[in-house]
Order: structure tokens, then C-alpha cells, then sequence
């Protein structure tokens, strides 16, 4: 069986893009948030080096009802290979999210087995 960047297995539930999955797999080092049943939009940080934007993947993780809201409110570019930005951070959606409670499936994305290192920021952490 094939495991997912996520930490599941393909076909078993929760998925998330091949592009996104590919994108991720090349992170060392990851800071990630998450943005869920569409009540926000990715704020950029502050006085990032330029360095620390090589170094870091700033990955949020977004359901289809989210990503679907982010469109709508700000700009939204896509890459050559077809990811989807919003300032810094790679938007990464998710599909076939297992519960109706935003807060649960925050608790999803939070396993990056390739980092080194990883860091979730969130309002509920």
C-alpha cells in the first residue's frame, strides 16, 4: 500500500493533492497552519529573510469549502507546477474530510513524516 505525505493511506480517506503531496515530500523544514470550513484567510507574516523563504515550507492546509473561500476574498496564483499560493504560504487542500467539526479535523495535517522539523501554528492548538 502507498502511504500519503499525511501520514494515511492512499484511497482510505482524507486525501491530499498529488501536487501538494509532491511539494511537501521536499520539505526539511515545515511551518504549517490551517484554515477550515471557510472563516478565514492566510496572513502573511513579518520580517522573513529572505533565506528562512528558501529554507522553510510555509504550508496551509485548507479544505475544499476554504480554498473555495480564500478564491473569492484575495488573490490567489498558481505555480508552473499547478500549486496554489497566497503570499508565502502553499495552499494544500484537503478532500474527504472525515468530521463536521472544523476543530477535529485541524488535528489531521499536523504529520509531516519527512521534515526534520515541523511547526503547526494555530488558534487550536
Amino acid at each position: 500500500m502507498a502511504f500519503r505525505y499525511t501520514g494515511f493511506m492512499r484511497n482510505a480517506g482524507v486525501e491530499m493533492d498529488d501536487i501538494d503531496v509532491k511539494y511537501a515530500r521536499k520539505c526539511q523544514f515545515v511551518v504549517a497552519s490551517g484554515i477550515f470550513d471557510g472563516y478565514d484567510i492566510p496572513h502573511q507574516p513579518s520580517n522573513i529573510r529572505f533565506r528562512s523563504k528558501k529554507l522553510f515550507c510555509l504550508l496551509m492546509v485548507v479544505d475544499e469549502k476554504s480554498l473555495h473561500f480564500i478564491k473569492q476574498n484575495i488573490s490567489v496564483r498558481e505555480d508552473s507546477d499547478g500549486g496554489k499560493w497566497v503570499g508565502i504560504w502553499r495552499l494544500a487542500t484537503l478532500h474527504h474530510l472525515p468530521y463536521d467539526e472544523p476543530r477535529w479535523n485541524g488535528k489531521i495535517p499536523k504529520i509531516f513524516p519527512k521534515a526534520k522539523y515541523s511547526i503547526w501554528i494555530g488558534a487550536y492548538c
